[in-house]
């Protein structure tokens, strides 16, 4: 259980259960850090076999999802559950197992995704707009997502497991407060429906929680856009590299990054040097052209790039 076999396969085996009658039974195969699963129950796998694999990275990412140490040798407890229904599940006995989880940065490609298809980008699962990532390959996802359908006051949504709509897919009902969501994912569910907005999206596939909290909508303005200072090119927020970009065309001219639409909260460049200040000075395209420009918020750079 090292950070060399992380990719390694892990391979669990069991009996079947026994209700008495002819059943078609699902199997959850069930972590815990609590030897009587009191406590960080994360159901890793589902079949209606016999059998089921994980892997070295996946059982390590449950382990530091629970806040355990690199490092540090920790006790693993794991058992199945059958089930033919919801008042039907039966549990095997409890095994336990020492391990010592390592750290693991994963690079941008092998981040997993989840996709976010809706109203606002024509329903498509595999669109660039509309993608959660898995940042440390467990079972935590999130996105920043422009939930904006033209003009609509509101817009729904679903999550897909995959990009198409051949594999699991979640609707389910939202609790609002103030300007944010939460709920549970339903594979059965309708679509999720929400205030049009830009939201922080968090979704986690083993507890089935999801959570929309409602974030700046960033774009920018200036002489070199196509409508001058007068309103905002959106940009796409790109969760893969954590960054708010756009491929456009500019003329030469000045830009400003903006929130919202507005100027209570803006960057310029102040001393060119790719760093930004609230408030800064304007930032010059010396050239017309095609440009990809790319704003990292939370560590305030950006780039611009003539392609």
């Amino acid at each position: 259980f090292t950070k060399a076999n992380a990719e390694s396969p892990i391979a669990f085996s069991w009996s079947a259960a026994d209700f008495g009658f002819a059943s078609s039974t699902t199997y959850t195969l069930q972590l815990s850090s609590k030897n009587d699963f009191s406590a960080d129950v994360v159901n890793l796998l589902s079949t209606q076999s016999l059998s089921g694999t994980s892997s070295v990275k996946q059982i390590n990412n449950v382990l530091l999802s629970w806040g355990k140490t690199a490092g540090t040798e920790t006790d693993l407890y794991y058992r199945v559950a059958a089930s033919v229904a919801a008042a039907n599940v039966v549990y095997s006995e409890v095994k336990s197992k020492k391990l010592t989880p390592f750290k693991l940065q994963l690079e941008p490609d092998q981040y997993t995704l989840i996709y976010v298809p809706g109203a606002y980008q024509g329903w498509s699962p595999g669109a660039d707009n509309g993608r959660l990532y898995s940042y440390n390959a467990d079972s935590k996802y999130e996105g920043i997502v422009r939930i904006k359908d033209g003009t609509n006051a509101t817009s729904e949504f679903k999550i897909t497991s995959a990009p198409d709509w051949s594999h699991t897919n979640w609707g389910g009902t939202l609790t609002k407060s103030g300007n944010n969501y939460s709920g549970t994912l339903d594979p059965s569910g309708n679509n999720f429906s929400v205030a049009a907005g830009v939201y922080l999206i968090n979704v986690d596939t083993s507890t089935l929680a999801i959570t929309l909290t409602k974030t700046d909508d960033w774009g920018i303005i200036g002489s070199a856009t196509a409508d001058g200072w007068n309103s905002d090119m959106n940009l796409f927020y790109d969760g893969k590299y954590k960054v708010w970009q756009i491929t456009a065309d500019f003329t030469a001219g000045e830009i400003k990054f903006r929130a919202n639409d507005d100027w209570g909260l803006n960057y310029g460049d102040n001393g060119a040097d790719g760093s930004l200040e609230a408030g800064g000075a304007n930032i010059a395209l010396a050239t017309a052209g095609n440009y990809t420009i790319k704003l990292d918020v939370e560590n305030k750079t950006y780039t611009v790039k003539k392609n």
